[in-house]
């Protein structure tokens, strides 16, 4: 059957991408006439990938790791929320042009508050990792009023550098290495730690690690871990094992998603519909 409209994802590599299962069925949910696929792109290829869009081959994408901040040099336009995080996760083709869109924030932050349950307004938080995830969450509570942030990276520079990006926000924000002794005493007062890290995520450099040691945490913590593969991640587990509260990454990517969907379609997406189809993918024998 012919499809009318074509959507996909690009990034590099892309073998764990559960985008196609749960973007086409919200398409077929809705009644729309296309296709969404992955679509495998190394950085070289991303200027012919854009191009293709650009001319009508795509009608939007989706933009994963580690083409965000390329990308978002690349579109005709960025939307603020683009702008200000320097980068683009969807990509809107209308009439030649590109509009380049930022919809990780409003993920994340549906993700903690609606299935999380959890509000930081007036909170303490830490998060762990400053690179893309690591600035839409970092917006996301700033948005949504956490008092103070700790930010945490392997290599201080960059949490420095986030840190630097979020001046004159109504938040205090701290910046910090992975192995600086304060950040202990940090995650002591937080309510809420965020890992925004590839740590403990299937078939990445450090799949059994998480970000900070198990006695540091403390049980009156929420914690969330944006990897979504597995679903119980090491931090996860071990967050779990001493009655914290927990959620993992998969509200954030059907969420962001689903707004993608809505940028481009101008309709409410499905997300129940979605949640379940992206649940299901996770639990398919070998995914």
């Amino acid at each position: 059957m012919t499809r009318d409209l074509r959507f996909g994802v690009i990034g590099w590599p892309l073998g764990h991408t559960l985008s196609p299962a749960f973007q086409q069925a919200a398409l077929d949910a809705l009644g729309v006439s296309a296709v969404y696929r992955a679509l495998p792109t190394p950085p070289e290829d991303v200027e012919t990938r854009l191009r293709e869009a650009r001319c009508g081959e795509w009608r939007g994408l989706n933009v994963t790791i580690p083409h965000k901040l390329r990308v978002a040099e690349l579109v005709d336009c960025r939307t603020p929320a683009a702008e200000r995080l320097a980068a683009v996760n969807t990509v809107d083709a209308r009439d030649g042009r590109l509009i380049g869109d930022n919809t990780d924030v409003e993920g994340f932050s549906r993700a903690l508050t609606e299935h999380g349950h959890f509000d930081p307004s007036g909170r303490r938080a830490v998060l762990v990792g400053a690179g893309g995830a690591g600035r839409a969450v970092a917006w996301a509570l700033a948005d949504l009023g956490v008092e103070h942030l700790t930010l945490a990276n392997r290599r201080r520079e960059r949490a420095d550098a986030l840190a630097a990006a979020l001046a004159g926000q109504p938040i205090a924000v701290t910046s910090c290495g992975l192995d600086d002794p304060a950040l202990h005493g940090e995650l002591r007062a937080a309510a809420l730690l965020v890992n925004a890290t590839s740590l403990g995520m299937a078939g990445g450099p450090d799949p059994l690690a998480a970000p900070l040691p198990r006695s540091w945490l403390h049980d009156s913590l929420f914690v969330c871990d944006i990897v979504y593969r597995p679903a119980e991640t090491p931090l996860l587990a071990q967050a779990r094992s001493i009655g914290c509260r927990v959620l993992g990454g998969l509200e954030m990517l059907v969420l962001q998603g689903a707004a993608s969907l809505e940028r481009w379609l101008g309709r409410p997406a499905p997300v129940g519909t979605m949640m379940e189809a992206a649940r299901n993918a996770l639990a398919a024998p070998g995914a």
